[in-house]
């Protein structure tokens, strides 16, 4: 099942760090998926995404 919009930013609100896989395994979804979801609520300036070595970290601005 894809996360709402509202789902994934509580998701994001209630971890310290959260990477695209955690949201992935989290939802059952592919990291591909997450990425598709996580440019849309980037573009709305609601998350911040840092890339940590080959890993993006996702941080609510």
């Amino acid at each position: 099942m894809i996360p709402t919009e509202k789902e994934l930013m509580d998701f994001i609100r209630k971890r310290d760090l959260v990477n695209f896989s955690m949201i992935a395994k989290f939802f059952d979804i592919k990291n591909a998926t997450v990425t598709d979801i996580i440019k849309g609520i980037e573009k709305k300036r609601l998350v911040q995404i840092i890339k940590l070595g080959g890993s993006k970290i996702v941080r609510v601005k």
